[in-house]
């Protein structure tokens, strides 16, 4: 996979913390000083995940815990409700590549 300015920053957006992707589309949006789409976010995150860059969670408020989330056949609008954080692949991708804009 060849890793664009977009997966960069969202790779960015999630390397401390478990992420929205509304947390994440600010956080790109401010970053990389460009008016990116939510569907532009989400489509990116979903490719990243499928390369094993992030790992997408459901929050389970009872608990309040988060459990991993299994991809396969989920609709980017059910996508929206789910939480990112960077695998330690996209750490060392996002360490190799990011440079601050």
């Amino acid at each position: 996979m060849t890793v664009s300015i977009l997966d960069l920053h969202c790779l960015n957006a999630v390397c401390d913390d478990y992420e929205d992707v509304q947390s994440i589309t600010v956080e790109v949006r401010k970053t990389s000083h460009g008016n990116v789409s939510d569907i532009e976010v989400v489509d990116c995150l979903s490719e990243l995940a499928v390369a094993g860059m992030v790992a997408a969670f459901w929050f389970d408020a009872g608990p309040s815990r988060y459990v991993p989330a299994d991809l396969h056949d989920v609709t980017p609008e059910r996508l929206r409700a789910a939480w990112f954080r960077i695998t330690p692949k996209g750490h060392e991708e996002l360490d190799a590549n990011w440079v601050e804009h």
